[in-house]
């Protein structure tokens, strides 16, 4: 199953409703985001040091029909590429939650091509990492990113030792095929690599797929934080791994 950060890469509701028919129309019409998330709720501290200290990573399921690709960073080029899949999931998934002006800001702010060309440009002056998955032509299946020097209050340990992984996105026509795993394990590895000993991530409260599936790789919850798409807020779940 693949997932990604703030839903999951498949829709939780068609899109044939006239609510996610404006919304799609919408997104044409970007404007700058109106707010980000802000605070990290606490869980018991001494639990959670347990937890992420006894976090293990456990095996995929057998039998899944694997999608062949390569994983590597991504290129200038691929931000037209990286963007659509960014806005065409993240609409699909979220976009019944909001309304259609707050979703249009949000991915103006964050899923234009223009934004994520930046994003590529600044990586070593924002620590960021973005990660793609190819197909065997070249053409972009999904991406993943690895923030360094960033954390939530929440989540135990030495604040430097923190990595986010953020914005796992699968395109649609590739869903059920592996690669999100793939994009996980290799940021995983990434970060590993760097020195850092916890991969955090946050999830949407209402998507239990997800966080299943992130407990099975050995994630476990930490805390919870806010999630501002225009003036709707919700809650995400912090997620932790010791590495």
């Amino acid at each position: 199953m693949d997932v990604y950060i703030r839903g999951t890469l498949e829709p939780l509701f068609s899109s044939s409703s006239d609510e996610s028919s404006q919304s799609s129309e919408s997104i044409q019409q970007f404007a700058p985001l109106l707010s980000q998330f802000a605070y990290c709720t606490f869980l018991n501290t001494d639990t959670m040091a347990a937890k992420v200290a006894s976090a293990v990573t456990t095996s995929q399921g057998a039998g899944k029909p694997m999608y062949e690709v390569t994983i590597g960073e991504a290129l200038v080029s691929d931000a037209p590429a990286i963007a659509l899949i960014g806005a065409n999931t993240f609409t699909a998934t979220f976009g019944f939650s909001v309304p259609a002006d707050h979703l249009a800001d949000f991915l103006a702010s964050t899923y234009s091509s223009e934004v994520v060309e930046a994003e590529i440009l600044k990586a070593q002056e924002t620590n960021t990492s973005t990660i793609v998955a190819r197909d065997e032509t070249g053409k972009v299946m999904g991406f993943v990113q690895l923030v360094r020097g960033i954390t939530e209050e929440c989540i135990p340990g030495d604040a430097s030792s923190h990595a986010e992984l953020r914005r796992l996105y699968v395109d649609t026509t590739a869903h059920g095929k592996g690669i999100g795993s793939k994009l996980i394990a290799h940021l995983e590895n990434m970060a590993k690599a760097e020195g850092f000993k916890t991969l955090w991530l946050t999830v949407w409260e209402k998507h239990p797929q997800a966080q299943r599936l992130y407990q099975r790789l050995g994630y476990v919850k930490v805390g919870e934080t806010e999630f501002a798409t225009g003036d709707t807020i919700s809650t995400d779940w912090v997620l932790a791994k010791s590495l």
